[in-house]
């Protein structure tokens, strides 16, 4: 792990958080995931191609509309890293790896990706601020 040992509780912090983001996307969450989304919206690029975007925070009922087109998620964050870059900035690191489900019947059974996220502290949380998702093709997200 980057993290330093005297920033060891921020880094924590935004790995528990980062597995609990994927924890609500796995059980439908939406105010989960609404309420750990930086005020100032998300600035992301996703693993299926698109271009970067920069979201607003809208509501929990527009993150219910995102997502939409999946049905069910079971993904699991894999060898988390974190690094804190700033005083209220945490850069996290992972692999995403599990199944997806879509609505219209097609699934992703072997939904891999490298993930780096950008967290900052608005008062006293850690809010998601950032986001990019790399596709793994191949193999699995094993390390030796």
């Amino acid at each position: 792990m980057f993290s330093i040992a005297a920033n060891a509780g921020d880094t924590d912090d935004v790995i528990a958080l980062v597995k609990k983001h994927w924890d609500a996307r796995n059980a439908n969450d939406y105010q989960t995931q609404y309420d750990l989304a930086s005020e100032r919206g998300t600035l992301g690029a996703n693993s299926n191609g698109t271009f970067f975007t920069q979201d607003d925070k809208g509501t929990v009922e527009e993150v219910r509309e995102n997502l939409s087109l999946m049905k069910k998620s079971s993904v699991n964050v894999m060898y988390p890293e974190a690094v804190k870059l700033a005083d209220d900035v945490v850069l996290a690191r992972y692999y995403l790896e599990g199944q997806i489900e879509y609505v219209d019947g097609s699934r992703e059974a072997n939904y891999r990706t490298r993930v780096t996220h950008i967290w900052v502290k608005e008062g006293k949380e850690w809010k998601m601020r950032s986001w990019h998702f790399s596709p793994l093709h191949a193999g699995g997200v094993h390390r030796d």
